[in-house]
């Protein structure tokens, strides 16, 4: 598993405190561990709904589902310090509700992929997919890129609902899997639009800087 905390990879060693059965017939544990990583070693708890078996030893729980409740964190890396804010604070914000709200995460990281290709490429029509087309027919996108932006267009909620300007921020249904592939396709369109072109600036920057040094031209 991936640390919450540090984001490095980590053998899950939890601690298992049962709680009980509650109202709603469900019986649950909370699970508690530190980060064995030297440099964090910070609390992780999750919550997890749990099937009790009779054995031996005594009882034992099997886990039915659990959610990390401390830290609150997708366990995703948060936007890379090039994105502009105004599209860096959607797509954190989209990773933090994630595991509680699919819907709520897919509907904020709709609307940044909207704004990405307004703003970015002054692409503006009457709904998502359609700018989503305008895009790819502009081919200046890498294959990989265009081809995971195609792969949207498969989700029904966007291809149904046409993602028009009045609700681009409306909570619609969404596919299990569809979250998180937005939030991967946010992690490439970054990429593209704002960590490499700062790179090469800073290349160029550095090489200009020598050029300048040495009494040649620069670039």
């Amino acid at each position: 598993m991936k640390c919450p905390h540090c984001l490095l990879e980590v053998n899950p060693c939890f601690t298992e405190s049962y709680l009980g059965e509650y109202e709603d017939k469900n019986k649950y544990s909370i699970y508690s561990m530190h980060c064995p990583n030297n440099k964090c070693r910070k609390l992780i708890l999750k919550l997890a709904n749990v099937n009790r078996i009779a054995t031996t030893m005594g009882e034992r729980s099997t886990i039915i589902s659990d959610n990390i409740i401390y830290p609150l964190n997708s366990g995703r890396t948060p936007a890379a310090t090039e994105v502009e804010p105004q599209f860096a604070e959607d797509y954190n914000e989209a990773c933090l509700i994630l595991p509680f709200s699919p819907k709520a995460s897919a509907a904020l990281s709709r609307r940044c992929l909207q704004n990405i290709i307004r703003i970015k490429e002054n692409i503006k029509k009457k709904n998502l997919m359609l700018e989503i087309d305008e895009l790819i027919s502009l081919n200046k996108l890498p294959s990989f890129l265009s081809d995971n932006l195609q792969t949207i267009r498969g989700f029904g909620n966007i291809a149904a609902h046409g993602m028009e300007d009045q609700v681009s921020g409306q909570i619609l249904d969404v596919e299990p899997e569809e979250a998180d592939f937005l939030l991967d396709i946010l992690e490439l369109m970054f990429d593209f639009y704002f960590v490499q072109p700062a790179k090469a600036a800073k290349i160029k920057a550095v090489l200009n800087q020598k050029l300048s040094n040495a009494g040649k031209p620069t670039i």
